[in-house]
Formats: C-alpha cells, structure tokens, sequence
C-alpha cells in the first residue's frame, strides 16, 4: 500500500489532520472532489483550542493576517434589541490556552495555509478532482473506490480512512451510518461584504446579535476589511433564489447603515443540527461534518472538527508506528461522540434566544439578557468560551482536584515563546520540583522511553518561571504533582507524588 491513511475532503479538518499525520512521517493521500477552493461563505469563528491545535500544526504564525483575537478587554459580543440598544456584552478575559477565547477568520485564506502546508510533507499528496464512489473494510486495510479527474474508476488501499467529506459525507453513506437529528424549519441568507476602507484596520467591535422576530440578525467584522452578515428569512425562500444586493444592502441599513460594504458572498442555507449515529467502522473513521453538523449559534461547528482531527491523529500516528495497539482507536469515538452531543445541545439553546418566534418571547429573552449581565453567575453560564465547550475527557475525581483528563493550560514563556514550544508530537511527562525521570520506576521509564515521550522539569526560575506560577496556581501547589500529558495536550494522568 502506497499510503497508509487515505483522508476523503479537504476541508479545514481533514487538511489539519493531513499536516498533523504529516508531522508524525505517516504516508497518506488527501482526495477532494472539488479542483478549486470553495465559493461560498464559511465559517468565520473559532475558540482558542482551535488555534492552539494549528500552533501545533505549525502553520498558526503563516495565518495570523487572515486572524483577529480579541485584545484584553475588549467588547467581543453584544446583545442588542430591535431598536439597537445593548442588552448585553462580553469581553474578551484571560487567554489560559494562549490565545483569546472567542477569534474570527478569512476562512479561505486560512484554507490556502493548509493547503500549502501539506508541500512540507514528500510523504503527504493531495489530489483534487477525486470523488469517492464506494469503500469497505477489510481486517488488513481499506478499500477505496474513487473517479479521477480523467473520469476512471480507481481503486486505492491504505490502512486507514478518514471521511472528512461534509455534512452529505459519501464514507458516511458507503457504511450506512445514520445521522440523528432534525434541520430547522427557516433559512438564513449568509453574506459576506467587502468595505476596501477597512482592509488594513483591524475589527474594533465584536460579534452583534439583534433580537428581533421579525428579522434575527447577527454581524460579525473579519480581518481585511470583510464582515459577515446572517439574516433569518421569515418568508420561505430556497438556496437558489439569493437576494439581489438591493435587498441585503436594505438590510443592513436596517442594522448598522455605517457598515455597507460591496457584497462578495451570498448563500441561502438551512440548518441542521445532527450527530452521527457511529464515528467509525473498523479501519473507517468520519471527522468533522461528515459525523456532526451543528448550527453555528454557539460558534463551534469548525472548532469541533477540528478537535476531531486533533483527538485522531495521534492515535493514528501510534497505532501505525507500533506505540499503541490498535484498540486505542476505540477511544475516538468515546471521548469526541459525547461532547458533540453537548455541542449540539448548546448551539439549539443558543439558538433559541436568538430566534424569537413571538414578540413575547422576543421581550422575555431580552429581559433574560438583561439580567444576565448583572449578575456574574448567570453571566458566566450563558458565555459561549471556557468550562462551557472545552471537552473533558475523564470522569471527574471524589476531591475533583485531579485534572486528569482536562486540557492543559499553556502559559507564557518569557519572551514571546508559549509552553506548547516545549512539548513535542509526543507524550509530555511533566514535573516541577525533581526531573520526571526520578518520579519513575526503572520499569515505567523504559516504557515511557519506548514510547517515545518526552520529560519536561518546569522550573521556578529562567524561562519558565511564569509558567511555574500559572501551574502552581492550577494545580493548588505544582511541587509534588507529574502530569503525562497527550500528544493532543490533555491530561492523561495527574499523580501526587511522595514529598522529598
């Protein structure tokens, strides 16, 4: 076999698991049915994991023009009424894995990074102009049925496949998995516009949602300029039948007039809020859309893939290099199926405050966000960021101090370096009064040592002396904690150890 993982789509998450598994020195073939980069608007926001994974990826510094953060403080959110007042806002606090919480994108221009990035690779092809027909799963490998762009039936093998092909996902179909779910009833106008007045300021307002039933609207300012627009359409309308730029420029007069700006995108779409029924079937996996389609009010639909493709291409990695059996696939689907699920659930509460139906229920969720922004709990409750999407992927401990199977903070190096600089692809045991290796048995070293991980002492003082003080204060004093910390940056175990 030529390769040994065939990734069907390359999307955002199937191209982030192409440069992970490249990193890895693992052979394999991206096959995307469409010659050209995709048209139509996409998704524009992600959380602070999803740039972490692609700092991993090391393509995070080559996307930074096509990324905004939010700087400390800023207004990052706003809920307004009909009329335009705020009801509630949200800033951006704190950046515990590095980067800000809540970020938008040029998602085409992120696209062509991963694109480009896959040319680091001899050991990683991608071909355009491939559509699957058929694949099945034998106990040695995969097989693959495809169409060249010549228009010939192909057969490809590998040892593994990844369907990363979108919500109409052909791997899906092939194994006849269902997805469980519904689609709402309304469509939404998506519309991306360019002012060439902006194109070298950065947004300096954050995401805005209108409450109002007769016409839901959120505006979201991207780098260079653009500024996606997503209006709910009361009247029925279909993915055919887009509205000419006089309609949308009346709308968003309606919205925010100082915000004009030449239409570039336009798309007419439903939403769907689904989960596959299986994740995988032996060496055949599903990542991204293909397994779980969410509705962007939470704004976790790419973010969530992008998990995927970070859960999955470390035990890929392991399995083909003979670190792990292959039973450690299995845990895919434990560990991302039931946080989708969660996902999912949060996107249709969201979405239901910011889809009134009634003039009541329009008034009721205005007051709930009012009253919201008083109080910090319930203000913390309903933010979109944080404890509320970032994946756990253990059962919580009696005492609930253990932060096995959390996501590891990534602190500030001195200079502008991050944590992650030190953790390699591999597993990371850390300490921080004594070297790791003396934390272990002569047994438990030369197996860590076999697996390739890494022993990392974060000290007091030097470089990671800031660091030092982020994990004391996460862990409730660091001296006598080891953490084994996964390639994909969770904790794997969180051992107290003896006192010295």
């Amino acid at each position: 076999m030529q390769y040994a993982v065939i990734i069907a789509g390359a999307g955002p998450v199937g191209l982030t698991l192409a440069n992970l598994l490249g990193l890895y020195g693992v052979r394999t073939l991206v096959l995307e049915k469409d010659p050209q980069s995709p048209e139509g608007p996409r998704a524009v926001s992600l959380d602070d994991e999803s740039l972490r994974i692609w700092q991993q990826c090391g393509l995070l510094e080559t996307m930074r023009p096509f990324i905004a953060e939010g700087d400390e403080g800023d207004v990052v959110f706003t809920y307004r009424s009909r009329s335009g007042k705020a009801l509630f806002t949200m800033t951006q606090t704190g950046r515990p894995y590095g980067y800000a919480r809540g970020n938008v994108i040029l998602f085409h221009r992120v696209l062509d990074v991963l694109r480009s990035g896959l040319a680091r690779f001899p050991h990683v092809a991608l071909h355009t102009g491939w559509t699957v027909q058929d694949c099945s799963s034998q106990a040695d490998r995969v097989t693959l049925i495809a169409i060249d762009p010549q228009g010939q039936t192909q057969q490809l093998e590998a040892h593994y496949l990844v369907g990363c092909d979108g919500g109409r996902s052909s791997i899906r179909e092939a194994l006849q998995i269902p997805m469980l779910g519904s689609a709402y009833a309304e469509s939404w106008l998506i519309v991306d516009t360019f002012d060439p007045s902006q194109a070298d300021q950065p947004p300096r307002e954050g995401v805005e949602v209108w409450c109002d039933k007769r016409c839901p609207t959120a505006s979201i300012p991207l780098p260079g300029g653009y500024r996606r627009w997503e209006f709910l359409l009361r009247q029925k309308i279909s993915a055919a039948d887009a509205p000419e730029d006089r309609f949308i420029e009346n709308l968003i007069a309606q919205r925010k007039p100082e915000a004009q700006g030449r239409v570039v995108r336009r798309l007419v779409h439903t939403y769907k809020g689904s989960v596959a029924q299986d994740y995988s079937r032996e060496r055949i996996f599903l990542a991204g859309d293909a397994a779980h389609l969410s509705p962007p009010f939470a704004g976790q639909g790419m973010a969530t893939g992008l998990r995927d493709a970070s859960n999955l291409s470390w035990k890929l990695a392991y399995v083909l290099m003979g670190r792990a059996p292959q039973e450690l696939l299995a845990s895919y689907q434990t560990e991302r199926r039931p946080h989708q699920v969660r996902m999912l659930k949060l996107a249709r509460r969201m979405g239901a405050m910011m889809m009134p139906r009634t003039r009541i229920q329009e008034i009721v969720i205005g007051l709930l966000f009012s009253v919201a922004g008083r109080f910090r709990w319930l203000r913390n409750a309903m933010e979109i960021r944080g404890a509320n999407i970032t994946p756990v992927y253990a059962a919580p401990t009696k005492k609930g101090s253990s932060r096995a199977g959390q996501y590891l903070i990534q602190p500030q190096l001195a200079g502008d370096r991050q944590f992650d600089d030190l953790l390699g692809l591999n597993e990371t045991l850390i300490t921080f009064d004594r070297p790791p290796r003396e934390a272990l048995t002569a047994e438990e070293l030369a197996e860590w040592q076999h697996r390739g991980a890494q022993f990392l002492l974060v000290r007091s003082d030097g470089e990671t002396s800031g660091a030092f003080q982020e994990f004391d204060r996460w862990l409730g004093d660091c001296r006598q904690r080891l953490l084994i910390v996964r390639p994909d940056r969770f904790v794997a175990e969180d051992r107290r150890l003896a006192s010295r």
